[in-house]
């Protein structure tokens, strides 16, 4: 059985997911606090460590889980730039410098992933930035920053209309039960924002 928790990580109280299957886990966003993520993983192997896009507050202990386990960090191509850069990742906002690392595998829109019996989809879902991706698993969608409970994510560093078109396709494409994982704050569905996220009215 999988199963999915999350703990809230960094100055930003970012949303890292811990996918856990059989015989490994995979861990999504770990935006922060090495230690309190490895500390969740430590007693069954990491095969992934995925990336929704390159904002520091998202990637800030991928550097180190990955040293610590040897898992591979995949992310989309389009926010390759970000790693190591102070800027572009946002980082002066968090009065940080994540470690850098390299990307091992970039992800595109259609992929599947899998990790022993975890298997994920990827969404190019760009907006927030450029090459901000969704990851799917049955029914529910871990959206990064996409779009929140009730919001949606900045868009004053990445691109509005780009933004709202990802997440129109994503509205879109699945039952209005679907859960939303975002990157911040509470889960909610498609059926909810649909019906009370003033974006998307």
């Amino acid at each position: 059985m999988i199963e999915a928790e999350k703990i809230v990580v960094g100055p930003l109280e970012t949303n890292c997911y811990i996918i856990r299957g059989a015989d490994c886990c995979v861990v999504i966003d770990p935006g922060d606090d090495f230690e309190r993520i490895y500390e969740k993983i430590k007693d069954q192997r990491l095969a992934a460590i995925l990336l929704t896009h390159g904002h520091f507050d998202h990637m800030c202990a991928a550097a180190e889980l990955k040293t610590a386990t040897g898992a591979k960090i995949y992310m989309h191509r389009g926010d390759k730039s970000m790693i190591g850069n102070r800027g572009l990742s946002l980082a002066f906002m968090g009065n940080t410098t994540p470690t850098p690392f390299e990307a091992d595998v970039f992800v595109e829109n259609g992929d599947i992933l899998r990790f022993g019996e975890i298997e994920m989809g990827v969404l190019h879902t760009p907006g927030h930035s450029p090459g901000g991706v969704s990851y799917v698993l049955g029914m529910t969608v871990f959206c990064g920053d996409l779009i929140f409970r009730r919001s949606i994510g900045r868009f004053d560093f990445g691109d509005y209309d780009e933004e709202m078109a990802s997440i129109r396709r994503l509205m879109s494409s699945f039952p209005d039960e679907t859960l939303l994982c975002p990157g911040h704050g509470e889960r909610t569905t498609i059926g909810e924002e649909k019906l009370y996220n003033p974006y998307l009215r």
